[in-house]
Order: structure tokens, then sequence, then C-alpha cells
């Protein structure tokens, strides 16, 4: 982004200093809890969080002691921005893995395979700020309002989706998102008050964020195209993990979103990581290995059962998945009992 006119390099990052400061001084009373989603994260990725219909808007600050647990990496129908506000380290969105510093905001793209690969530091600590997006943007807004989420709903593969110290709305961005913790837990402020003064505060820090993506160009019907694709992928997911012990090819997939097998087949692998035939065998075995742990049935019928026809298959590419065979995981799941 290009610095305003008799700015200097100083200047910038003198005000990125401050703006990270407010943030800093809203989070110094809090202490942060323990990075720990995975109940709520199914074989499928799909991670739950129930939101206050009211006012659907969620503030997390978290601490990270471990990365070895793939249900780290989520989906979501949730909008989201990522602060890493301790720790330097990477971040995965779908095949991107971008790496970040400490006070890096990240445009969260929520219906990807999303969540911090790893993070070196004494203290790692990152803030989630997760919000539907009817709270800002719905069908009876005015079409201005859709300019808050255009950093979501309109951004291109080349856009690099963190902003950084130095850029021009880092100080800005910092300070709204500073102001927005200080209310969301100031218990001194209730009801109404306190979901209008932290709505405010969203706001501005969604305005900032608009304005250092460059998109104010995009128009209304881009975000409602890129709403319908979303909620289009979102029903394709719920499809898979209702069907997924049944034959479904690319061809099914790809009319479901009205896209063509080669248009869908590139969408899934950025929104993932893999292709769609190595998702839907991850989300099979997930299944089984839940099936070996919490029941009984023999593991023909959990093959059977989650799709696999060759159990000689389902056991070689369980053991490549796991690292051990399910005979193995179902022992050890037993001596833990």
């Amino acid at each position: 982004m290009g610095r305003p006119f008799g700015q200097s390099c100083c200047g910038t990052m003198g005000l990125a200093t401050r703006g990270r400061q407010v943030l800093l001084e809203a989070l110094s009373s809090l202490r942060p809890e323990p990075f720990d989603i995975y109940r709520m994260v199914d074989p499928r990725g799909h991670y739950q969080l129930n939101l206050d219909p009211r006012f659907p808007l969620v503030v997390k600050f978290y601490a990270y002691s471990s990365f070895t647990s793939m249900l780290r990496f989520n989906w979501h129908e949730r909008l989201e921005i990522y602060v890493a506000v301790a720790g330097n380290g990477r971040f995965r969105m779908g095949d991107r893995v971008l790496e970040f510093t400490r006070g890096d905001v990240i445009v969260v793209d929520n219906l990807k395979l999303h969540g911090v690969v790893d993070c070196q530091g004494a203290r790692r600590w990152g803030l989630v700020i997760t919000f539907l997006p009817e709270l800002v943007c719905n069908p009876g807004s005015y079409p201005c309002d859709a300019a808050y989420l255009l950093p979501f709903f309109s951004r291109t593969p080349e856009v690099h989706p963190v902003l950084r110290a130095g850029d021009q709305f880092f100080a800005p961005v910092h300070d709204a998102l500073g102001k927005l913790v200080e209310c969301y837990f100031d218990h001194a402020l209730t009801g109404q008050a306190r979901q209008a003064g932290c709505k405010a505060h969203l706001l501005e820090a969604l305005y900032y964020l608009a304005r250092h993506f460059g998109l104010g160009a995009a128009s209304f019907s881009d975000y409602g195209v890129r709403r319908q694709q979303s909620l289009g992928f979102g029903r394709l997911y719920e499809y898979l993990w209702e069907n997924y012990s049944e034959r479904i090819t690319v061809a099914q997939a790809a009319s479901m979103l009205g896209m063509n097998q080669f248009r869908f087949m590139k969408f899934f692998k950025k929104a993932t990581g893999m292709t769609f035939v190595t998702y839907l065998t991850h989300l099979r075995l997930s299944c089984a290995h839940r099936l070996l742990v919490e029941t009984h049935r023999s593991i023909a019928d959990i093959a059977a059962a989650v799709g696999f026809a060759d159990q000689s298959y389902f056991d070689r590419r369980f053991r490549q998945v796991y690292g051990r065979t399910p005979r193995e995981v179902r022992a050890a799941a037993a001596l833990s009992n």
C-alpha cells in the first residue's frame, strides 16, 4: 500500500507501535485460555461453535502449546480474523501456508481448512475474532454495508491476506481491535450497550481492512456471488458428511456447486489443501477411527460401513494416515479404558 504524503517510514512504524500497544493494553488484564477446540471439531474438520443468534460474535484469546492434532485445521461458516499476539509462526489456509510475526492480522478464508501450523516463542498467544456475516450485512442492509465484508468475500487468490506492521492501516486496525477487546470483556457493560460498542469497533476494523486490501471498487453483486459460493461449499461438506460411505464421484460433487470438473478440482484443492478423493478418504478413515475406539464392531464391518469394499486396502490406507493398523488402534483404546 502507498504511504500518505509526508509520512516517513519511521512515522509509519511509530503509528504501528502505538496501534499495537492499544491492543496489548486491552489484553493485559486477560489470561489466555488453552487452545482446546478439538471436542467441537468433527471428523470432516467442521468446527461447530454455537453463537448467540441475537448477537453472533465471539472473541477468544488463546495460548497455544501443542501442534500435533490435525483437528487444529478446521473450517466453519463464521467469518474469522486471527491476530498473532505473541510468537512467530505459520498459519495454513487450504493449500497456502503464511508466515506470521507478532502483531500480524490475518483475514481467514473460513471455508478452507485453516489453523496455526506452528509457533515459536516463550509466549505463543493468538486472538481470534469470529462472527456471522449477517451481523454486518444481511438482505435488509444498505448496499454500502457489503463493503465491510469485501476482504472475506471478494479477495482474489493473488492478494496476500495478512496486514503487517508498516502497512498504512495497521495502526487503525489494531486500535479498533483493541477497543473491541476492551468492550467485549468489559463486565461493567451489559446488554445492548455492550453489543453496540462491540459492533461499532468491529465495523471500524473491517472498514480499515477493506481499505488496506483496496477493494473499494468491488460491487455488492461481487459479495453476493461469493457468498452464494460459500453457502454452496458448505452444503457440499454437509453432503459428504452424510453420505461418505456411498460412492461419490468428482462429477457429482462438481455439479452440486455448478462447476465443471476441472474448475471444481482446482477450487477444492485450494480450499482444503488436498484433492477431493484424498479428502473423502481422510473423512472415511477419521470416521473409522472413531468407530474403532468407541464401538465393538468388527474391523471388516467398520471398513464396509465407511465405504471401503476391500479391507486390505482399508488397512493399508489407515496405517498411512495414523501410523498404526486398525487393530493396533483398537488395542490401544482398550488399554486406555
